[in-house]
């Protein structure tokens, strides 16, 4: 039993079919406990190459197709759980199994060994015209606080279905995600990411960047990556308000000022920066100021300057 149990796994990680998820439940206390069970075992096989080494001993040359058809003894269970449990390591991928709807889905974080909870945004489209973002950051109502100190920023906080920040280790682990792996070595294409704002006038706008890639905790959770692609939220030939500098909170502060204390929330602060989107959330009728969430040129986009009314960051690969 224990064998054919990590021959499905290994089979299906070699497919790349990576987080569980049940076709036709809504995430019931019995996914996940599936979900637990599969981590269990996952946790037990250290990285792509050994999987693939062990699938050529335990599996022989069985594959996907026929994997599941097999007739033991005692595997009934599984194999009904195998068939509706897929393994899905980002949002697109969902949308393109056909869950169309944006909602919050669990994916599989590959350097973290789990599943966590995302809200998948699955109506944005890129430049590209595909779908399916990772929101890693979320403003839309101020019920959430995010004037916090360090290891809320890192850790996570907030709620999935509303406002919420992924954590800092989160948001590293995605953006190494994408690796390839081949005879010289793992490669990894950082994701793209996307803003997507709204103010108090119900004006729109954008900022979407094709690289974004943050350090790990020894480096502070550095952006080391942020290239703009097209905006409609920053001026044509300007550069991008988000600066590549360690991550800062008022009891960690590693900006060139004390930013993160006098204006608040988390952020890539540079000396006070020209954006900060987990400052406070502005009260109704305030313009856009360093004393809430702040986007620099936003006075481009609406001449009144109107504070927003909701922000989100997302990850796409």
């Amino acid at each position: 039993m224990r064998g054919i149990t990590c021959c499905i796994l290994l089979v299906l990680f070699e497919e790349n079919r990576i987080i569980a998820l049940d076709y036709n439940s809504n995430f019931t206390t019995n996914v996940n406990y599936e979900q637990m069970r599969l981590t269990n075992v996952v946790w037990k096989l250290p990285n792509i190459r050994k999987f693939q080494q062990k699938r050529q001993t335990i599996c022989s040359k069985m594959r996907t197709k026929n994997l599941l058809e097999l007739q033991v003894d005692n595997t009934t269970d599984f194999k009904q759980n195998a068939q509706q449990i897929f393994l899905f390591q980002d949002c697109n991928a969902l949308y393109e199994a056909g869950y169309l709807q944006s909602d919050v889905y669990p994916i599989w974080i590959h350097q973290l060994y789990k599943f966590t909870y995302v809200f998948c945004d699955m109506d944005v489209q890129t430049l590209s015209n595909t779908t399916g973002w990772i929101t890693i950051q979320r403003r839309i109502n101020g019920e959430i606080n995010f004037d916090r100190g360090w290891q809320n920023y890192v850790d996570g906080f907030g709620n999935v279905h509303g406002e919420y920040w992924i954590g800092l280790e989160h948001l590293h682990a995605l953006s190494n995600q994408n690796t390839t792996t081949d005879w010289f070595g793992d490669f990894v294409t950082p994701p793209r990411m996307r803003i997507d704002f709204e103010d108090q006038d119900g004006i729109t706008a954008y900022a979407e960047y094709r690289l974004f890639k943050v350090a790990g905790t020894y480096e502070k959770y550095r952006l080391i990556a942020a290239y703009l692609d097209q905006a409609t939220a920053i001026p044509y030939n300007v550069p991008t308000p988000i600066s590549r500098n360690w991550f800062s909170t008022f009891d960690n502060n590693s900006a060139f000022s004390g930013c993160p204390a006098t204006f608040h929330g988390g952020w890539w602060f540079s000396a006070c920066g020209e954006s900060n989107l987990n400052g406070f959330y502005p009260v109704m009728g305030e313009k856009n100021s360093p004393s809430n969430i702040y986007w620099y040129y936003w006075y481009t986009v609406n001449e009144n300057n109107t504070a927003f009314k909701a922000v989100s960051m997302k990850f796409q690969y």
